[in-house]
């Protein structure tokens, strides 16, 4: 039997990168220890699919971010369940779970994904997320950042017993071989009208502010008289689907948006560079599956992101918000094959170094720290 009980608690109202993380800690923690259950304050796309999944899945629907009705169900369940510890992902969850933990006096972990007054569309909302993240950070045992950059943000607002774990991504078979790539390549371009002598630049991303896909569209558009069969692909949602599409269409670019798509990276082979723009990320996770793509990447040197990739070695950085920066590095790959093919070379041995076995692991470790076990030593080392 597991010894210890473990609620993943999330938003969950979409499934994007903490969303994925979340999945593969339910999924790969190792269960003669841990027995983890999906806990979701928005009754969306995440609870229904770790249902489908056989996940045990628990449910608190929050009516909006500072609504506090679901917090004595919460704690009732955790009680009930017998729940040794919390370990909290995103502004929602912080709150209720870091108050739960409190109440009932088990220990709290929080992973921050991205950097927190960057998530919101106003700044007045930024405020309150960072004041109450503030006030409940004592509440918690331990903090997890993906990167390095986060952890040094996260630091400035008072956290304490910080453990940086870098995402993990497993292979996907799906993009393992070139002619595998090469049919995913010509099936998403003819779904999607995509001319197959099109130069596409790509990302996925959710339409937010922070992921900075503006810059895509005016890199696009300077790039165009240079290269006129160039088409933006853009797979995601969000709260600026609609404004990138009126920009697209005014700019009078070739595009495609996709709303979400699941398994979006097995799209990835209809891209012929991908961008991530980003005026701040995390990680960028998402970098990674690129890399298995064999894809050549540019990306914004902000957050995580230099973490992940290595200027000139791995892909290109250029600075944020800069089309004419962007612009240029497009140029760099498309008229240097061989500064091209060396990126993709070093980026398909790179994104091994971000394993999921070694994620879990570590993230094992901490949970046993902050539970204060004590572990076996290791008579072989």
């Amino acid at each position: 039997m597991p010894t210890y009980k473990i609620l993943q608690l999330i938003g969950g109202g979409e499934i994007g990168g903490a969303e994925q993380h979340v999945l593969t800690l339910l999924q790969g923690m190792d269960r003669s220890t841990f027995s983890l259950t999906s806990g979701c304050l928005i009754d969306g796309p995440f609870a229904q699919y770790t249902e489908e999944k056989n996940i045990p899945t628990l449910r608190f629907p929050m009516k909006h971010a500072l609504d506090f009705s679901p917090l004595p169900r919460l704690i009732a369940q955790i009680r009930q369940g017998g729940f040794s510890l919390i370990h909290t992902h995103g502004s929602r969850a912080n709150l209720l779970g870091r108050l739960a933990g409190r109440r009932l006096n088990i220990p709290v972990v929080s992973t921050v994904h991205s950097s927190l007054k960057q998530d919101y569309l106003s700044p007045r909302a930024a405020f309150l997320a960072l004041a109450l993240d503030r006030l409940t950070l004592p509440f918690t045992s331990g903090v997890i950042t993906v990167s390095e950059a986060l952890a040094e943000e996260v630091a400035r607002r008072g956290a304490q017993r910080i453990r940086t774990i870098y995402n993990g991504i497993p292979p996907l078979p799906q993009l393992a071989s070139d002619e595998q790539r090469a049919e995913l390549r010509e099936n998403f371009r003819r779904i999607w009208e995509i001319p197959q002598d099109a130069l596409v630049l790509g990302s996925i991303a959710r339409l937010h502010p922070t992921k900075g896909l503006h810059t895509l569209l005016d890199a696009a558009q300077i790039l165009r008289p240079q290269f006129p069969h160039i088409h933006t692909l853009i797979i995601g949602d969000g709260p600026l689907r609609g404004a990138l599409i009126e920009k697209a269409e005014a700019l009078e670019l070739p595009h495609t948006f996709t709303g979400y798509l699941p398994e979006a990276y097995r799209a990835l082979p209809a891209m012929d560079i991908f961008i991530l723009p980003s005026v701040n990320e995390g990680m960028g996770l998402v970098l990674l599956e690129a890399m298995q793509a064999h894809l050549p990447l540019i990306a914004t040197a902000v957050g995580g992101i230099p973490e992940v990739i290595r200027h000139s070695q791995d892909g290109l950085l250029v600075p944020p918000g800069q089309p004419e920066e962007l612009a240029k590095s497009c140029c760099s790959l498309l008229q240097n094959p061989d500064l091209t093919q060396s990126c993709i070379d070093s980026g398909t041995k790179r994104w091994q170094d971000f394993s999921v076995q070694e994620m879990l692991r570590q993230t094992q470790d901490y949970y046993m720290e902050v539970l204060d076990v004590k572990q076996p030593v290791d008579l072989r080392q």
